[in-house]
């Protein structure tokens, strides 16, 4: 059997082994390592023997046959859009070089412009621009729609092909076609390395700490600790975090941050379909009596949604916006032999009430459909009057 078959085999294992529920050894957004598996059934057999005799048959008969590389990952995607179609709206297939991006993120660094983007209606939609790079000084703003990148219509990219194309090399140039209202425009924009800031701290000046997460990357947990000891050593006499336009991403990372705050007990419980339900618990050494407002609108998603609904459930914070984007789903990404990989879903998790996230959202404790500006400034109204209270009922 060619490398090429093989991987044939693994990913069809990998996709049987979801459609029954079970997964040996999953990571929460975590990179695992391929399991090995037996496929014992008649029709696992037949399913194998009827790819392998696809797969000789192109290559045996075809006038021009591409090569087996592009074979393979062309039926590979084919498996994933499969999946979404049957209940898996989050499978993905990434190439070798998306997949290395994908690593990128977790580490907190790449080469790029500096957006955080999400699909919609076959176009990239910018849900926020990174402060001090390349994408803010050219004058991208969260809302406008990327149609183009270097010519190619985006809807004829994937979502990965597309993002790809916009990161690259630093000191060279991409060209990207917006939509942004009725106003078509184009940016011609120089890439640069991005160190990607898991968040941006300050003092208000009404002595209230403001702490914006950008994301959930490695550390995240760890700096978030670091920059809330630094407020209330400057008097902070309460924290605003703001998880607005914030995309989530370590499952891992997401309880850390929850345990800034929360110092025991249920930060988030996850349920894997046929096996027994994981409790996830703060890890202590919080800052338990500072008050605390949150803020999330219905771009905050994910591991920042893990966070907002165990400070709601645990009466540990106001939550202000508007209603959350409802990913409560637990995604594992699969290295395959050719340093490509494989994205399912394995899961989900629930509020320590046991709400569910996925397809909901968490609806705020004070609903502020307004400006971006005018959503703080109620925050900070709020966390102002809390703040008073406590100070009063402590005597």
């Amino acid at each position: 059997m060619s490398p090429w078959q093989k991987i044939f085999v693994a990913i069809l294992a990998a996709v049987t082994l979801v459609a029954g529920g079970v997964v040996v050894g999953y990571s929460l957004g975590e990179q695992a390592e391929p399991q090995a598996t037996v496929i014992g059934s008649t029709s696992d057999a037949k399913g194998l023997q009827l790819i392998e005799q696809t797969f000789s048959t192109i290559m045996s008969t075809s006038v021009d046959p591409p090569s087996k590389e592009e074979l393979a990952r062309g039926a590979i995607k084919g498996m994933t859009k499969v999946l979404k179609k049957s209940g898996d709206p989050y499978a993905l297939f990434y190439t070798p070089q998306a997949y290395r991006s994908f690593q990128e993120l977790t580490t907190g660094q790449f080469s790029g412009i500096g957006v955080w983007v999400e699909e919609r209606d076959g176009n990239l939609e910018v849900l926020s621009v990174l402060p001090s790079t390349p994408a803010l000084e050219a004058g991208l703003r969260p809302g406008d729609l990327i149609e183009v990148v270097d010519g190619q219509q985006v809807e004829e990219l994937s979502t990965d092909e597309a993002v790809g194309r916009i990161k690259g090399k630093e000191g060279t140039d991409v060209t990207l076609g917006v939509r942004r209202g009725g106003e078509q425009l184009s940016f011609t924009i120089t890439r640069a390395t991005i160190d990607l800031p898991n968040l941006m701290a300050n003092m208000t000046p009404d002595d209230l700490g403001y702490v914006q997460l950008f994301g959930f990357a490695r550390g995240a947990g760890d700096q978030l600790r670091d920059e809330v000891q630094k407020l209330t050593d400057q008097g902070a006499r309460g924290v605003i975090l703001d998880l607005r336009d914030n995309g989530g991403g370590l499952f891992s990372e997401g309880v850390e941050v929850a345990s800034v705050f929360l110092e025991s007990g249920e930060v988030v419980t996850y349920k894997e379909k046929s096996q027994p339900e994981v409790v996830y618990d703060a890890e202590g050494d919080a800052f338990e009596e500072i008050p605390l407002v949150v803020l999330v609108n219905q771009r905050t998603a994910s591991a920042s949604e893990i966070v907002t609904g165990a400070l709601q459930d645990r009466d540990r914070a106001i939550v202000v916006g508007t209603t959350t984007f409802g990913k409560g789903s637990v995604q594992e990404v699969l290295p395959l032999s050719d340093s490509s990989a494989l994205k399912l879903t394995i899961g989900a998790y629930f509020t320590p009430d046991g709400k569910q996230i996925n397809g909901q959202g968490i609806e705020p404790d004070v609903v502020v459909k307004a400006s971006p500006r005018v959503q703080k400034r109620r925050a900070v109204e709020i966390l102002k009057g809390i703040g008073i209270s406590s100070s009063a009922s402590g005597g």
